[in-house]
């Protein structure tokens, strides 16, 4: 992670990595998706809440337990555990150590999806598990989150959505933002190309915006928190689950419960 990126990150509160992935890995990745369509389902929360701007009868699809299918299936997913594109970075927001909170999970919606509503924010929890701050040129941050992008997310298609710089706000955000109905000026829509990733603070106010491209939308989200913390109770578990067994020591040192 440069100057430049430390600068930009604790500036907006996330970076647009362009061309993580390579062709061949989004092409694995929506291979095994495929191959598993049949547990691509409806997800049961109703993520735009109230949001009358945000709402469809066309609903989110999620996708999760990959790290968990059989070989080759799970292969791609579990090199995105320790992708060496991404390390250095996570490394230097949340220090050695560091651990996979929960996910991997994928997002999938079709023309016309309902969004999810905008929420995070840089308000001080008395938890620290979403804080962010930045001490003598170190950053200090909580839950963070890396989008993987399998699908093309040009202007107008919506999807992810951040307000750049509400990492570090002080004040609780408005209702009528937080169902973007209004200040959506404030929002930035987040353009991305096949294997493109975005790394952002759990602090940092973000959403989704309902789905308009003609194409679906495929996003991988991994969630990680600094090695002596979790997002909050059940997030984790006390032991390994079985597929370790088969997983890479590196892989595998991601899974641990939180730990001094």
């Amino acid at each position: 992670m440069n100057d430049d990126e430390k600068y930009l990150f604790d500036l907006a509160g996330y970076l647009v990595l362009r061309d993580v992935l390579t062709t061949d890995e989004v092409a694995r990745m929506n291979e095994a998706i495929d191959r598993h369509r049949d547990q691509l389902v409806p997800h049961e929360l109703q993520f735009e809440g109230e949001s009358q701007t945000l709402t469809s009868e066309v609903r989110q699809h999620w996708l999760e337990g990959m790290l968990a299918w059989q070989r080759p299936w799970c292969e791609p997913f579990r090199d995105l555990l320790v992708h060496p594109r991404i390390q250095p970075y996570l490394t230097e927001i949340l220090g050695g150590g560091y651990r996979l909170d929960h996910g991997p999970s994928l997002v999938a919606m079709d023309k016309g999806c309902a969004g999810h509503y905008m929420h995070g924010g840089g308000v001080e929890r008395q938890d620290f598990s979403q804080t962010y701050m930045c001490k003598f040129g170190k950053i200090y941050c909580g839950l963070t989150v890396v989008e993987f992008m399998l699908a093309d997310e040009g202007p107008g298609d919506g999807g992810l959505a951040v307000i750049p710089g509400s990492h570090k706000t002080n004040f609780p955000m408005p209702q009528s933002l937080h169902l973007y109905e209004q200040y959506a000026e404030y929002v930035v829509e987040i353009h991305c190309r096949p294997g493109d990733a975005v790394i952002f603070s759990e602090a940092t106010t973000h959403g989704t915006l309902k789905w308009q491209g003609d194409h679906q939308r495929r996003t991988m989200i991994y969630k990680y928190s600094p090695r002596f913390q979790a997002h909050a109770p059940g997030y984790h578990q006390a032991t390994f689950p079985d597929y370790v067994d088969d997983m890479t020591p590196e892989q595998r040192q991601l899974l641990h419960p939180p730990h001094g």
